[in-house]
């Protein structure tokens, strides 16, 4: 070792008000002491204590303005009309409540929407935070004319989040949806975003559509993103007041209502009924739903609940062609039956299940055709004709709209009714179980 460099003689844990003895060359020793070196790292933890300062820029909750929900417009004149549904945090705790409603909306124009929200500053006393986000709302006005640059303020934020729901004022603007007040639950856009869950999680005409969600679908190409439909229904005028919730019949009512497809960035088309649940078989979104039955007459009915549905899509090329091929399998069970059918039968249920396959063959068959006719491919075809046949692909992608529009498509569905609940046999029968 060179000179200079002392070597430890035994190692060991130094211990407060112990000295280390370290051996050089020529028997030379050296002590050091604990506690020179406890004042070396104290001074060296003063020195960083300046950069331990937290967070410099932080904002007290009691100086933020909360947004629930943001309705982005289109204005003729300025180009953004933006409403902001700020929370009232005294009315929501409940100690300092005043009796007033629980949300304020604050409208604001401008040329994009970050001069909009930064204008809304001035009507507002508190600083605006959009981190709590749960709802956007465009206007339909606005999602026809395209929502590409709308899209752009949204990803590019860096308080908005990408889980965020959006939703399309079907008939209706952005501010429309968020100025309803409504009975369950005080803050609407909580509201409206249960309603949204509850029917994805029932009904399965719609489904939820989060902003990192149309992203990835506005870059694929020859397809477009579907978006939620959101109507109100009654007075408008009434819509705002305390006394829309004080009735057993509210004055207005906000619904979820269909689904919209969008060609690139603009709204084309309302998917609705069957149409809309077709959809959502395709994209493999049931988680449940609903099936009507004939009985062979006008007013008889089966009602048929879907426990399980899973979809793929397969991709085969014939004679230079690709053909589509959409395999659904489904199970299901008896809900309701308004007509005298023996259920303990297996060739009755055989039929039922058959009966059951054709009617959501045409569901998906009337999906399908409605949204070739729009040229966008929100179905996906583009993306399994790409992992599959990457050079078929290649040779297709430049003109994808068209080639979808003309695509063959096969529709296969395999239907299995486990059980009719806790009856067989239906009282229109005049049979007991």
């Amino acid at each position: 070792m060179e000179a200079g460099i002392p070597l430890p003689i035994k190692p060991h844990r130094c211990r407060r008000g112990a000295i280390r003895v370290y051996q050089g060359k020529g028997n030379e020793q050296s002590t050091v002491t604990c506690k020179g070196r406890i004042g070396i790292l104290c001074l060296v933890l003063l020195l960083l204590f300046p950069f331990l300062s937290g967070c410099w820029d932080s904002v007290e909750l009691n100086q933020r303005a909360v947004i629930a929900a943001i309705g982005i417009d289109e204005d003729g004149e300025s180009g953004y009309v933006v409403s902001l549904q700020v929370i009232v945090a005294d009315e929501i705790a409940g100690a300092k409540a005043r009796g007033t409603t629980p949300v304020v909306l604050f409208q604001e124009k401008g040329k994009n929407l970050f001069q909009a929200i930064r204008r809304a500053s001035q009507r507002v006393s508190r600083i605006i935070s959009l981190a709590h986000i749960r709802l956007v709302v465009i206007g339909e006005k606005l999602a026809r004319a395209g929502i590409g640059d709308t899209m752009d303020f949204l990803e590019r934020s860096g308080e908005i989040r990408l889980p965020v729901k959006m939703m399309v004022a079907r008939g209706n603007t952005g501010k429309d949806v968020l100025a309803v007040m409504t009975a369950i639950g005080r803050i609407p856009a909580n509201d409206i975003s249960g309603k949204l869950e509850t029917s994805e999680r029932l009904y399965a005409g719609d489904y939820a559509v989060t902003i990192d969600d149309v992203i990835r679908s506005m870059i694929n190409k020859g397809g477009g993103p579907v978006l939620t439909g959101i109507q109100v229904d009654g007075d408008l005028e009434q819509a705002p007041g305390k006394n829309n919730v004080d009735n057993i019949l509210p004055k207005a009512v906000v619904h979820i209502n269909g689904m919209g497809v969008f060609q690139k960035d603009r709204l084309v088309r309302w998917l609705d009924d069957d149409q809309a649940i077709g959809l959502s078989m395709i994209n493999n979104k049931v988680k449940s739903a609903e099936t009507t039955l004939s009985c062979g007459k006008d007013r008889d009915t089966i009602g048929i609940e879907t426990l399980f549905s899973a979809t793929n899509i397969h991709t085969r090329m014939e004679q230079g062609e690709p053909v589509f091929v959409i395999n659904l399998k489904q199970t299901g069970a008896v809900q309701e039956a308004e007509c005298p059918i023996n259920l303990k039968s297996p060739e009755v249920m055989k039929r039922l299940q058959e009966q059951w396959t054709e009617e959501t063959k045409k569901m998906i068959t009337s999906t399908v055709r409605e949204v070739q006719r729009t040229r966008s491919d929100v179905i996906g075809f583009g993306l399994a004709l790409e992992r599959s046949h990457p050079k078929q692909w290649k040779r297709l992608s430049s003109e994808w709209s068209r080639h979808f529009a003309e695509s063959t498509v096969r529709i296969q569905v395999t239907s299995v009714l486990k059980h009719t609940q806790t009856r067989t046999n239906p009282y229109s029968k005049g049979e007991s179980d």
